[in-house]
């Protein structure tokens, strides 16, 4: 499967929404902590998300720019470990509601 730049961009507003991240860089008055975006250069495509209201950015994967193929399938994996931890979440606060 080819994977697109839109498709990089479906793929990250996917992980801000389970991840209650703001959706947009910007707010306001400065960058939205927190947000997560794709950065391109060096001929490749690498996730970030921003940690301070300068537009200071953390990575994630410890790849540096990679082909478009790669970090879709790594932003994928790191969603659906996401997920796998919220079911895990609700299931145990389930339980625990039964409890008392």
């Amino acid at each position: 499967m080819r994977v697109s730049k839109k498709m990089l961009e479906n793929k990250v507003d996917q992980l801000n929404k389970i991840t209650n991240s703001p959706m947009q860089y910007f707010g306001d008055y400065d960058v939205n902590v927190g947000h997560f975006c794709i950065s391109g250069a060096y001929g490749g495509y690498e996730l970030q998300r921003t940690c301070n209201n300068g537009g200071g950015v953390r990575t994630f994967f410890n790849t540096g720019h990679i082909p478009k193929k790669e970090l879709y399938n790594l932003i994928s994996a790191f969603i659906d470990g996401i997920e796998l931890e919220q079911d895990h979440m609700n299931e145990l606060l389930n339980e625990w509601k039964l409890t008392k």
